[in-house]
């Protein structure tokens, strides 16, 4: 079937007013590469270290491109001195979780159901704002816009997890209600089996590595591949070009 479904959300636009979703509709049936160590814990005994100006260097020509040229969705690696904040944003929002009667179980978006928005953990909304400033200058320069939008429940962690009582593994085919989707990678592979993001218009699933991250238009439907063993954190943001 063709049909496309709207989604509920519990919070948004679309809380008070609207029976959709603002975010998801559900639907039926090279430059030189940094080497990241996978093993490695970037979180610096958890402090919050900014990049100095000698290492502000751009890393923003994609690892590659997913599918045919008309489709843009590229992959990009985030530099190295951001990849400790990817660790110490977790476990912020695992110690939030833990505070919540539902834990990571949110329905922030019913969809993906396990989200927390940053901006409702205390100081991670600053403590990313390094690598949403990243992501930005990364839209503005593959796809030739002057201004970046994010909604206000920008950007928010994603839970996947196989294991324990809140069992949350992947998402149907849907597109996104934005202009281009960030999905950032803060799980290592090999604390998970499985998972990745599903393009039938690329026909091909993509993976990510630590500290990888994809951009693709909202508009291509595209689904969250299960995983059948351990947990899959990333990091999202729904934005909007001009």
């Amino acid at each position: 079937m063709n049909d496309i479904f709207a989604c509920g959300c519990r919070r948004g636009l679309c809380r008070e007013a609207k029976p959709t979703c603002e975010h998801h509709l559900r639907v039926r049936p090279s430059a030189s590469i940094v080497s990241i160590d996978q093993n490695k814990d970037y979180r610096k005994d958890n402090a919050i270290e900014y990049p100095t100006q000698s290492q502000r260097v751009h890393y923003h020509e994609p690892v590659c491109a997913i599918g045919h040229p008309s489709l843009k969705i590229y992959k990009f690696q985030l530099p190295p001195h951001l990849l400790h904040l990817l660790d110490y944003i977790v476990i912020r929002c695992d110690d939030y979780a833990a505070t919540l009667p539902g834990g990571w179980m949110t329905y922030l978006y019913s969809l993906t159901k396990q989200d927390i928005a940053l901006r409702d953990v205390p100081e991670m909304y600053n403590a990313a704002m390094p690598i949403i400033s990243y992501v930005k200058s990364t839209i503005k320069r593959m796809y030739d816009v002057n201004h970046v939008k994010i909604d206000r429940n920008q950007p928010h962690v994603l839970r996947y997890s196989a294991e324990g009582g809140c069992k949350h593994t992947g998402v149907e085919l849907h597109h996104d209600k934005c202009s281009l989707t960030a999905n950032i990678m803060m799980s290592r592979s090999n604390s998970y089996v499985g998972g990745g993001t599903y393009f039938p218009d690329a026909k091909t699933t993509v993976k990510l590595e630590f500290g990888e991250f994809l951009i693709h238009p909202g508009k291509i439907v595209h689904a969250g591949v299960d995983i059948t063993k351990g947990t899959r954190t990333l990091m999202i943001l729904f934005t909007h070009i001009e």
